[in-house]
C-alpha cells in the first residue's frame, strides 16, 4: 500500500471528512505532532496518494435536484471507438464521472442536472446522438445515503 501506516490511514480518513481543516486541529484530534501531521500529508501528496483537495457541493442549493446514472451500451463504430465515446460524454456539462465497466453495458456516467427533462435532453440529444451509442439505460436517484 505504497509505504503508508496506520496514521497515513487515520489522516486520510480525516481529511475525506474535513478537508479544509487545519493541520493543527488535525494533530490535535488525531494526537499527533503538527509537523509529523503536515510532514504527512505533503508525503501523501508527493506519492500521488492525496491527489488533490477538492469541495463537496450542495447540488439542491444551486437548483441541481436530479443525479442519475446513465449505463451506455458501445456498438463498434468506425470513427468512434468505446474509449472516444467515453472522452465524448465526459464532456457533456453536468457529466461529473464516467467509467469503462463490464457487463451489460460499456460506460456508466454520472450526470446532474436541473430537471427531469434536462436530464432527458442530454441523454437522448447528446449521448445518443454520438456515433457507437447502441442503446442508454438511466437511473434516477432518488436519495443518497452515502456519497
Amino acid at each position: 500500500m505504497k509505504d503508508i501506516d496506520q496514521i497515513d490511514l487515520q489522516i486520510l480518513e480525516y481529511l475525506m471528512n474535513n478537508g479544509r481543516e487545519r493541520v493543527t486541529k488535525i494533530a490535535d484530534d488525531l494526537n499527533i505532532n503538527r509537523v509529523t501531521a503536515a510532514e504527512r500529508i505533503e508525503k501523501l501528496e508527493e506519492k500521488g496518494i492525496i491527489e488533490k483537495f477538492t469541495v463537496k457541493i450542495n447540488y439542491e442549493m444551486l437548483g441541481i435536484n436530479v443525479l442519475a446514472f446513465v449505463f451506455i451500451s458501445y456498438e463498434k463504430a468506425p470513427e468512434m471507438s468505446q474509449r472516444n465515446l467515453a472522452e465524448k460524454v465526459a464532456e457533456i456539462d453536468g457529466v461529473e464521472e464516467v467509467h469503462l465497466i463490464a457487463g451489460e453495458f460499456d460506460i456508466l456516467a454520472k450526470v446532474r442536472a436541473k430537471t427531469l427533462r434536462e436530464l432527458g435532453e442530454k441523454v437522448i440529444n447528446k449521448i445518443r446522438s454520438f456515433p457507437g451509442v447502441e442503446g442508454t439505460y438511466s437511473h434516477v436517484v432518488f436519495e443518497t445515503v452515502k456519497d
